[in-house]
């Protein structure tokens, strides 16, 4: 009996060292940390799109970092760094929290989750709402799909391509 009485008042006194044990959603980022991400595609306009995604880990594996390279001068058709965004656990609200902020001076954030082994982002963009999707295919290649929602459906698909995994 008093051994159940020390575990319950360890329990009380020490929560978070419970906690640390349990994984992060961040751990399913790890997948996209291995390597850089590449697609070409063309939106639904046919302007072209060309992205080069990278993922490495910070903080102690509390922050994810990204970069995104892509067109940042289209009449010069000049391609380099255009994204520096991050991804964070809000333990408080229980979301996986992000931020990009581009080389335009603009600010996107929103939040993004697994769903099995697909990544979502949920964020509204010049007031519409849109959904980005990697979805699974296999350990190197997602299908990758930009559309705007409605009610919390897919309203218009902007962009559809494949990112592909070269690992480094």
């Amino acid at each position: 009996m008093k051994i159940i009485r020390y575990l319950i008042l360890f329990c009380l006194l020490f929560p978070d060292m419970l906690s640390a044990q349990q994984q992060s959603p961040l751990e399913a980022f790890d997948h996209f940390v291995q390597g850089k991400w590449l697609t070409e595609g063309k939106w639904s306009n046919g302007n072209p799109f060309k992205q080069e995604v990278q993922f490495s880990w910070n903080l102690n594996r509390k922050l994810v970092e990204v970069k995104t390279y892509g067109t940042i001068d289209r009449e010069a058709n000049e391609y380099g760094l255009r994204n520096k965004g991050m991804r964070v656990w809000n333990k408080k609200d229980s979301v996986i929290q992000f931020w990009e902020f581009d080389i335009f001076g603009g600010i996107t954030s929103g939040v993004c989750y697994f769903k099995d082994k697909n990544l979502i982002y949920e964020y509204n963009y010049h007031q519409e709402q849109l959904r980005e999707s990697w979805i699974f295919e296999d350990e190197d290649t997602y299908k990758y799909q930009i559309a705007s929602l409605k009610n919390g459906k897919v309203r218009e698909l902007f962009m559809e391509s494949r990112y592909r995994r070269i690992k480094e």
